[in-house]
């Protein structure tokens, strides 16, 4: 019979004795074992890569099959605030589409964290363990992944999905369908969880929509008393626009300098509604959308060129 050597734990440290000089080099000859333990494969690896005024990130990669931008922060002791503020910072510094953050272990706090980020359908983002063990004078080690972005399987099990969750699910293909009618969402400062925006081609002026438990509507939103002379000149034409809407319309003026031009849906909604409930919100979300753009739209053009 074989003999069969018992796994003693160790300290990351008595592996790895510095986390910049040892194991960030370590990891990124190893790249394959961490893309195989989060079920990625990555390429164009670079270590300490400079991001501007954003620091300088442990490692730099791309996802093999998307060309996607991925961030790795790592560690060697436990999850700590520092770490994670960097993580965040230099994914935007990288407009990053995968983080990734190893530690010896994670705080439940920043597991919170990442989950909702992965929560807000932004952005992938991993959380893995690295244990380090001796056997028989040698080392090896053991990757464990503790948070994950959601897979087209884990959406199929039943789980407590939370509410960020479900507007995300109700939004993707409410989202892919707008696009493919011309929409362009506003990817940087736009509405998320229960509202989503779409360019117009005038600054701080975008359509949207808002679907909340009782409430879904589409709307037109001017942002900032700068453009409230727009919205003023649109209701020259407001019995125009009105009709050509069937004359459900509202037209409302904000304290803060906000207007908007508002159609409501005669559904009511439930976020946790069935499936088929919800294609209804969403289709009357996409006809809606596109009727008010039609109607709207050849206005703001010609404010636009004036």
């Amino acid at each position: 019979m074989p003999e069969i050597s018992k796994l003693e734990p160790v300290n990351l440290r008595d592996v790895w004795a510095h986390e910049a000089h040892h194991f960030t080099p370590w990891l990124a000859e190893n790249i394959d074992q961490l893309g195989d333990a989060i079920g990625l494969n990555l390429k164009d690896v670079t270590t300490e890569k400079t991001l501007g005024g954003m620091g300088r990130v442990d490692i730099f990669a791309r996802q093999e099959e998307t060309d996607a931008i991925v961030v790795i922060e790592n560690q060697i002791e436990k999850s700590d605030h520092g770490h994670c503020l960097s993580l965040i910072g230099y994914a935007a510094g990288a407009e990053a589409s995968i983080l990734v953050w190893i530690a010896s272990d994670f705080d439940s706090y920043h597991r919170t964290i990442l989950e909702w980020l992965n929560e807000s359908d932004t952005i992938n983002v991993y959380a893995v363990k690295v244990s380090a063990y001796s056997v028989k004078g040698n080392y090896t080690y053991k990757f464990q992944t503790v948070v994950a972005p959601e897979s087209p399987q884990d959406s199929s099990q039943s789980k407590r999905k939370t509410i960020n969750t479900l507007y995300a699910e109700f939004y993707r293909p409410l989202n892919s369908s707008l696009i493919e009618k011309g929409f362009t969402p506003i990817s940087k400062g736009g509405w998320r969880g229960r509202w989503r925006s779409f360019q117009s081609g005038l600054q701080n002026v975008c359509y949207a929509t808002r679907a909340e438990d009782l409430k879904a509507q589409v709307f037109l939103s001017f942002n900032g008393e700068s453009n409230q002379t727009i919205f003023n000149e649109l209701k020259k034409y407001q019995t125009e626009i009105d009709s050509k809407l069937n004359g459900k319309v509202i037209w409302k003026e904000f304290e803060n300098g906000w207007s908007r031009i508002i159609l409501k849906s005669p559904y009511a909604l439930s976020i946790e509604d069935s499936e088929s409930k919800l294609n209804v919100t969403r289709q009357w979300m996409l006809e809606s959308l596109m009727l008010l753009r039609n109607i709207v739209q050849p206005y703001l053009d010609k404010f636009k060129s004036e």
